[in-house]
């Protein structure tokens, strides 16, 4: 069977998100050969496949029960795959849903936070060092601005950019604009 396609995480197995391992999915029961392995804001499962993300299934199945604004009832709220920060008000709903129900998401050192451009999400392309942010002057130059805005010298900026590594830390998430083409990122160490 085909794995599902996700339009904001185009390739899930080499970000790191899921990897080959046959198993049976908690939820749907079905054994399979790509299991999930990015973070879920909700009730942990043993296992999860990709096709109950892409379903929306596992968000349903796997959601938390919380207590109410008032502090009376408790609701039940659906799992979430990403943490819904930092969204321009721009970005439809239906955008925001999709990427943290029904997409997966991915691993961070502090708290993920997928990025937005043209009033939609962003496809996450993994994690980057500065090897391989070089290609992409728009990622880095969106690195340099944040670090800026919070006041670091640059002679400190372009010297956390060059200690940036993939796999290491610090690190960076690297998007791309399904619009435009630009290429974005985020930051993150310990």
């Amino acid at each position: 069977m085909l794995e599902p396609e996700f339009r904001y995480h185009p390739d899930p197995l080499a970000t790191g998100s899921a990897v080959r391992d046959e198993h049976v999915c908690a939820v749907c029961g079905v054994q399979r050969d790509i299991r999930y392995t990015g973070p879920v804001y909700g009730r942990e499962p043993t296992t999860l496949c990709l096709h109950c993300i892409a379903s929306g299934e596992a968000s349903r199945a796997l959601g938390t029960v919380t207590e109410a604004v008032d502090g009376s009832d408790r609701l039940d709220m659906p799992a979430e795959f990403s943490d819904a920060v930092l969204v321009p008000d721009e970005v439809p709903v239906a955008v925001v849903e999709e990427i943290t129900r029904r997409t997966p998401g991915f691993m961070g050192w502090q708290q993920e936070s997928w990025l937005y451009h043209c009033a939609d999400g962003a496809a996450f392309l993994g994690p980057a060092g500065y090897v391989e942010l070089e290609r992409h002057p728009d990622a880095l130059d969106m690195i340099r601005e944040d670090l800026r805005r919070l006041g670091w010298p640059p002679s400190d900026t372009e010297r956390l950019l060059r200690q940036l590594d993939r796999a290491g830390e610090p690190t960076a998430y690297l998007f791309r604009c399904l619009h435009c083409g630009s290429h974005l990122a985020s930051w993150d160490l310990t």
